[in-house]
């Protein structure tokens, strides 16, 4: 099985939006998103689900495949 990693801090860092603004929308605490994004706790899919929708991307966009970036380096 592949190796992935979320990258949610990547893509809400890449679209200029605050962990704040998130975590209201997806009605979890900032600090719990944080521990998620820095791989502390999984989130359930259903937090996965809505942290997408307030990305505005898809599920599976919150996801990187190591082995793709070991190619990529």
């Amino acid at each position: 099985m592949k190796n992935k990693k979320l990258i949610i801090k990547a893509i809400r860092e890449d679209k200029n939006i605050s962990q704040q603004a998130i975590a209201d929308e997806v009605g979890i605490n900032r600090s719990y998103l944080s521990a998620i994004e820095n791989g502390v706790f999984m989130a359930t899919i259903d937090i996965l689900l809505k942290i997408a929708r307030a990305l505005d991307c898809k599920y599976t966009d919150l996801y990187q495949d190591d082995e793709l970036e070991q190619i990529k380096q």
